[in-house]
């Protein structure tokens, strides 16, 4: 009995996290972090690949990123800015990152969008790894988050028409020959969203879009946290008192967030869709059933690579350091396979920018 009320208390922990992660947490409560802050989760990170590889070492060493990037912005490769919203007069704030490599890659710029409740250092570690092949980052802070200016969350409807303002200060200032666009989570919706309003057209200049851990529809994802068996009725009960169904900050309708809805038959893009098999947050069906409802239309332009033992987050960390993680789903004409998420983004950044 005593072990059943342990792990009932366990769920009810992991359950309450989830809400207010995803519902009611403020993402400016972190509006002062750094990447050293993600060290809890980096930690949990770790601990997994150990368990998974049978290594006593870290794989991850935050600390090495934090050095790396402050020895940029010693060399004076770094420059933040800041731009003015056409959607709202909001101030989104970021940073330009260039590599210290010299190459034809210095003239395509990547553009890093993160997920809810996190800051543009989120993804840190991809970032490192396109620095290194010489890639210039534009990493920012979305609406509401980290050292941006706050308003509503809409889970990257509204994140979307900031996305295209970014390009725009992007394609003014700096020229580049081709841009890339890596969202994850909320961050791969607003990606996923700027397809449907804004690719194509007088965004030629964008080539690829990398989502990973996108969400279908948010309902979707509601229904994905309460889980099933037993429980669900009652926790659907709990949940739904606590949040009514609604979006709290925007009093949406879940059903309604979808950057399925409007997506073109016809990718003007190539997509690049990650998921991890194993996300506790957002089902990796939803990548699944977005890659089989574009893939007869654009076999040439979509491709889904899922990652066993992977986690909300973990894909880059997983698929780098776990052997034999990735599981592939792509066209027949495409029968490269790759052993790590590093040499996957690699060649598909080569290939496509």
């Amino acid at each position: 009995m005593q072990s059943k009320m342990s792990k009932l208390w366990l769920w009810a922990k992991k359950l309450y996290k989830n809400i207010l992660r995803l519902f009611f947490l403020s993402p400016n409560s972190s509006r002062n972090l750094d990447i050293i802050n993600d060290q809890d989760f980096i930690d949990l990170v770790n601990n997994k690949i150990k368990l998974l590889t049978w290594t006593r070492k870290n794989s991850i060493n935050v600390t090495s990123y934090q050095r790396y990037f402050n020895f940029l912005k010693e060399l004076e490769l770094t420059e933040e800015f800041s731009i003015i919203t056409t959607r709202g007069n909001l101030v989104i704030k970021g940073v330009s990152l260039h590599p210290i490599l010299k190459n034809s890659n210095n003239k395509k710029v990547i553009i890093f969008c993160h997920g809810v409740t996190n800051n543009k250092w989120s993804l840190f570690y991809i970032i490192h790894l396109v620095l290194q092949r010489g890639y210039q980052v534009i990493n920012y802070d979305a609406r509401n988050h980290g050292s941006s200016e706050n308003s509503i969350n809409t889970l990257g409807q509204e994140e979307s028409c900031d996305l295209q303002d970014i390009i725009g200060y992007v394609k003014k200032t700096y020229q580049p020959e081709k841009i890339c666009l890596y969202g994850f989570s909320m961050g791969a919706a607003t990606c996923l969203f700027w397809i449907s309003y804004f690719s194509g057209g007088n965004n030629s200049e964008v080539k690829l879009v990398v989502s990973e851990s996108s969400f279908e529809d948010f309902s979707g994802t509601y229904e994905y946290i309460l889980g099933k068996g037993i429980n669900y009725y009652w926790k659907k009960i709990l949940v739904d008192k606590l949040i009514e169904n609604k979006l709290k900050s925007t009093k949406q309708a879940l059903k309604e967030i979808s950057p399925f809805i409007n997506m073109p038959w016809r990718l003007p893009v190539k997509l690049l869709l990650l998921h991890g098999l194993e996300d506790s947050i957002v089902e990796w069906k939803c990548s699944l059933n977005f890659y089989h409802r574009l893939k007869r239309t654009n076999k040439k332009k979509i491709n889904l690579y899922l990652f066993k033992h992977a986690d909300h987050g973990e894909v880059s960390f997983i698929g780098d350091h776990v052997p034999d993680s990735i599981r592939w789903r792509t066209s027949k004409k495409e029968s490269q396979k790759y052993s790590t998420f590093t040499e996957l983004l690699y060649n598909y950044l080569q290939k496509n920018l």
